[in-house]
Order: structure tokens, then sequence, then C-alpha cells
């Protein structure tokens, strides 16, 4: 008689020792489905952002090495600006490709000795240099800005007058004029923000008219694009 009662005791210590080893499991089921629930309630679905992986197992974006920089052109040599300020045409300024002109961007303020063009003396001075498309200093940069100030308000007529960029090459190669307007900045009572695509139309007697400073901490601007530049080399 003892045999049968030790196997039922058995048989119960085992039965118990199965329940409670189920136990913990069933509550770590409970956790994990808690901590899948979003803010508010919610489980995310499969198209949030939540599921889409961080930046770095994305990779880069598509156009993030895209283009080429200006100054790595083949064959470029230096690069003009074509500045109207009264006369009958258009003055030339023309810098090297790696000259100390387009390769910095000129501190605040701009001032009869710190400037890379000057327009009206006294109240007309520009900075030029390689950029990104917002018009940020990037040596390495597939634009080109030309950024100023102009002290003069109505009646006179508004300042950063340009008529066009160019990318002068080596050789027999043709020069290339501006195809893009990326970005600009007009200011003032005098600007004509509507008229800045006459920077791109290849026609020399044709400018922008871009405004004035006047009481401004901020630059007039305008960024261009090159179709050069637009292909990976």
């Amino acid at each position: 008689m003892l045999f049968p009662s030790v196997s039922t005791h058995l048989f119960a210590a085992i039965l118990f020792v199965v329940i409670s080893g189920c136990g913990p499991s069933a509550a770590g089921t409970n956790e994990g489905s808690d901590a899948a629930v979003g803010d508010g309630g919610q489980t995310p679905d499969a198209g949030s952002p939540s599921d889409a992986g961080s930046p770095s197992d994305a990779g880069p974006t598509p156009d993030a090495f895209a283009g080429t920089p200006v100054r790595d052109l083949p064959g470029l040599l230096s690069i003009t600006f074509w500045e109207r300020t009264g006369g009958d045409g258009p003055t030339e300024y023309t810098f090297t490709v790696n000259g100390p002109e387009l390769t910095n961007k000129l501190p605040d303020p701009l001032t009869s000795s710190n400037h890379d063009i000057m327009g009206v003396p006294s109240s007309e001075y520009y900075d030029v240099y390689y950029s990104d498309a917002e018009g940020v200093f990037d040596i390495d940069g597939r634009y080109l800005t030309i950024s100023g100030v102009f002290g003069a308000a109505l009646p006179s007529g508004g300042g950063l007058n340009l008529a066009e960029m160019q990318l002068n090459f080596e050789s027999s190669a043709p020069p290339e004029f501006g195809s893009e307007v990326a970005s600009f900045v007009a200011l003032g009572d005098n600007a004509h923000p509507e008229n800045v695509d006459l920077c791109i139309d290849s026609d020399l007697d044709t400018h922008t008219t871009m405004g004035n400073t006047v009481g401004s901490s901020d630059r007039l601007r305008i960024t261009l694009g090159f179709e050069s530049t637009q292909i990976v080399r």
C-alpha cells in the first residue's frame, strides 16, 4: 500500500512543478504585447516611421553624391561675374578657380576694404563663393553664389544687378552660363524679384534688380546652378 501512495504524491509534485513553470512564460507574453503598443494605445502599423529603420540602415539619399563640384569641372580655368552698375553694359569680374575670392566667404560687414566686387562706391559691395543650393558656403559646392549689400532705397534703383555668371574653360571649349536659379534673396522697396531669371537668359544686356539692404542685417543674394555640375564624373 506504500507504493501507490508514493506514486500519488510524486504525480502531484510533478504536476505542481509543470504548472509553476508555465506561469512566467505567460507573463512574458503579456509584457511583450504591451511593449508593442505605441503612444495613444495603438499598435504602429507597417508603414509607420518606427518600422522604417534608422538613417544608417537606409543609406545615403539617391542624390547625396550627385553631380560635380564647380571647381572640379574638367578644364575649368576661371569664373566671370557680369555685374551692371551704370554705363552701357555690365562689367566683367573674373576670378581663377582656386583663387581666394571663390574659395572663401567674406565676413560681415562688407566694406570698401572687404569685398570681391564693388558696384557704387561707398554703398555697394559683393562677395562671391562656391556654395550649396541655398547659398551656404561650400568649397566643394555645385553652385555659385554672389551676395552683398546696397545702401540706397527708392528713388534709387535697386542693387545686385547681375547679368550672368560664366564658366570659362581651357582650349577652345565654349564658356557656359548659369542654367538654374537655385535660390535668391531680394530685399527693400526697389527690388524686382520677378526678374531674377534675367541672370540665366544668356543675354548680357539684361540683368536682375534684387533691391537694397537699408535697415537689414541680411545680404542680397543669387545662387546659380550649371548644367555641367549636374553630371556625375
